[in-house]
């Protein structure tokens, strides 16, 4: 499993923004790695497509998203992903 890190200073002096499989958070690496916010949300009955994740569209984490966008750290699949129960999720990544 790769692990993708991006600094993200943006959000805060030391935050990175890091990427394992289909999990996804923001942290303040050290000896303590504070996770600083989860992007990623996992669901029982769907798995992401490999390099992907299902972002965590909580309302604390608009802004992150919105920010790690807007700074070209995180892509966006256009389609929705839909899940068993009709419902539908956006699959992100970090670039």
């Amino acid at each position: 499993m790769n692990r993708i890190e991006r600094a993200a200073p943006f959000l805060d002096d030391k935050v990175v923004a890091v990427q394992e499989g289909p999990d996804a958070w923001c942290e303040e690496p050290g000896i303590t790695g504070r996770v600083w916010c989860n992007l990623s949300i996992r669901y029982a009955d769907a798995i992401a497509p490999d390099g992907w994740f299902f972002l965590y569209e909580g309302i604390g984490n608009r802004k992150t998203n919105l920010d790690l966008l807007k700074h070209g750290l995180l892509e966006i699949q256009e389609s929705r992903f839909t899940l068993s129960d009709g419902g539908s999720t956006i699959l992100a990544r970090l670039i």
